[in-house]
């Protein structure tokens, strides 16, 4: 494995240092229903977060990038994670798996301690739902 470069398990620092302009633990956090067109309208322009559910058990973070933006490569030590992509096209560089392309309605699934790397493609912004355990450490290495 490739040596780790930093760990971080804030994730508003962990969008920030990725990029991201607006992480938001917004006021949707926990509620009942969500409309993806309302969230986009509170949140404006990409690039933006917003922490939709946190319990002891799960949470879910729609992240919002344009053309180009990714994230740190990284993996996750003790905990599975998982996407559905809603908008956009996005590439999952997969250590051992290779690279998969994904669009509106894909959902894609990296095992924990399974490096990887999420990267927007196309011409338009993407927006992903993140779902995972609560405060999941991200181990960040060197590309």
């Amino acid at each position: 494995m490739t040596p780790i470069a930093k760990q971080d398990r804030n994730l508003a620092t962990v969008m920030k240092n990725d990029g991201v302009a607006k992480a938001n633990t917004h006021d949707s956090i926990n509620r009942i229903f969500n409309r993806l067109e309302d969230i986009k309208k509170e949140m404006g322009e990409p690039s933006w977060s917003v922490r939709l559910i946190y319990t002891d058990m799960m949470s879910a973070v729609m992240i919002c990038q344009k053309p180009g933006e990714s994230n740190r490569t990284h993996y996750h030590a003790n905990e599975d994670e998982w996407w559905v992509v809603m908008e956009g096209e996005l590439e999952w560089d997969i250590d051992g798996q290779g690279t998969y392309r994904a669009q509106k309605d894909d959902i894609i699934f990296v095992p924990r301690k399974v490096i990887h790397n999420i990267r927007v493609v196309g011409d338009q912004p993407s927006i992903r739902l993140a779902i995972g355990k609560p405060d999941v450490n991200h181990i960040f290495v060197d590309n």
